[in-house]
C-alpha cells in the first residue's frame, strides 16, 4: 500500500481528470516542463506537511495537516486573466464539492492562491497556483493507513 500522501494526490487527479477544461492533461507531478501542445493542464503535488495533535496511547494517532498545490496552466488564445479563472473556478468548485476526497481525509481548504505569468513562447501563459490545506488521521506505525 502506499503513503496516505500518494493516496490522497491520487484522489485529487481522479477528481479533477477529464472534469475540466484540462480534460486527460492532470499530472501527478512537477519535475517536467509542460510544453504548449498540452496546454490547458493541471499538476498536482504536495508541497509540506505537518503533524499536529497526537493521541497518548501507543501506536498513536497523528493528525497531519498536508499542504497540497493545484498548478494551473493556460495559453492565452484570448483574455489569459479570464482564462486562468475559468480553469480555477473549475478546480473550486470540483474540490469544493467533495471536501473528504470521497471520505478519504478529514476536510480540504483552499487556503491561497497565487497567479504568475509568461511571455516566453509562442502565445503568454498564465500559471496559478491554488494551495489546499487537507487534514487527516493516521496511525504513526501505518503512514499508509488513513483514520
Amino acid at each position: 500500500m502506499t503513503h496516505a500522501r500518494t493516496q490522497i494526490r491520487q484522489a485529487v487527479i481522479a477528481l479533477l481528470n477529464g472534469n475540466t477544461a484540462a480534460g486527460s492533461n492532470v499530472f501527478g507531478s512537477r519535475v517536467y516542463a509542460i510544453n504548449e501542445p498540452k496546454l490547458p493542464a493541471l499538476l498536482i503535488y504536495t508541497k509540506q506537511e505537518t503533524v499536529g495533535e497526537q493521541s497518548i496511547s501507543y501506536p498513536r494517532t497523528q493528525h497531519r495537516e498536508l499542504v497540497l498545490t493545484v498548478e494551473i496552466y493556460v495559453k492565452s488564445s484570448g483574455n489569459i486573466d479570464d482564462e486562468i479563472d475559468a480553469l480555477a473556478l473549475e478546480v473550486e468548485q470540483l474540490v469544493a464539492a467533495d471536501p473528504t476526497l470521497g471520505s478519504i481525509v478529514k476536510d480540504t481548504v483552499l487556503t491561497s492562491s497565487d497567479i504568475q505569468y509568461s511571455d516566453e513562447g509562442e502565445k503568454p501563459i498564465a500559471i496559478a497556483m491554488l494551495n489546499y490545506s487537507i487534514l487527516y488521521a493516521v496511525k504513526e506505525h501505518q503512514p499508509q493507513q488513513l483514520v
